[in-house]
């Protein structure tokens, strides 16, 4: 039996997305439709339309007569993305501390935060739970439409994120843990929920971005700059001085 147009559209955009999103396909690379449908194994039709799909959401980019390529992004559109993620993901924060978590729910976020520590040094698998431990807070917003526009933002960065895990030991910067986020949860705090979450998401967010190799052969290069890191504790510190104030 034919596989339905639609379904094998979803897999080839899956397949894709995939692909882009854990750096095997790094920015620039040239996307052939026949390629793809032969290591699928379904037409080139389905495939291109995952491609236009991919090109509305800002994954690939299609060039006029030149075909498809995986979406390049400079180091302010990558902070622009931290930037909207930050104040998407602090308004899920606030909305669920404001609401109030059941003391299950928390106790679940524990133990997956518990088992996220574990991870540190295996950076691969620390990304993956790191994202689904944010999809879980997010969901306890209750605001679908929110947490999915939050998952597309985070995964558009992805690949960064995995780019500058290579070059540093540490995954977090100290004072912004997910501890915290998770403290003004349960205390029921939205305010200081919306402010530590933001400060979470921007604690890393330039050095991330400046990261990005300025060409495909520095994929497996290390990053000369050594700054980026002290430059966003500082400003992801700002948060935390206003809500003081």
């Amino acid at each position: 039996m034919l596989q339905p147009p639609s379904t094998a559209q979803h897999l080839a955009y899956i397949h894709l997305q995939d692909q882009i999103v854990s750096g095997a396909l790094p920015g620039g690379s040239r996307l052939k439709p026949e390629a793809l449908a032969q290591t699928l194994g379904i037409s080139r039709m389905p495939v291109r339309e995952a491609i236009r799909q991919l090109n509305a959401e800002g994954y690939v980019t299609i060039r006029p007569n030149r075909g498809a390529i995986v979406t390049s992004r400079t180091p302010e559109e990558i902070l622009e993305l931290f930037e909207m993620r930050a104040v998407l993901e602090a308004l899920a924060a606030r909305i669920a501390a404001d609401a109030g978590v059941a003391p299950e729910a928390i106790d679940d976020l524990e133990l997956f935060l518990a088992r996220l520590r574990r991870l540190r040094h295996d950076h691969v698998a620390w990304v993956e739970r790191h994202d689904e431990f944010h999809d879980l807070l997010c969901a306890l917003s209750g605001r679908q439409r929110l947490c999915m526009e939050i998952r597309r933002l985070r995964l558009a960065v992805r690949p960064y994120l995995r780019l500058y895990l290579r070059t540093h030991a540490e995954p977090e910067i100290a004072g912004h843990e997910h501890e915290r986020i998770l403290d003004a949860i349960r205390s029921r705090n939205g305010k200081r929920a919306e402010t530590v979450m933001r400060a979470h998401v921007m604690a890393n967010a330039h050095g991330i971005a400046e990261c990005i190799p300025t060409s495909r052969a520095d994929l497996g290069s290390e990053p000369a700059r050594t700054a980026p890191r002290k430059k966003a504790a500082a400003a992801a510190a700002k948060p935390r001085k206003k809500s003081a104030a």
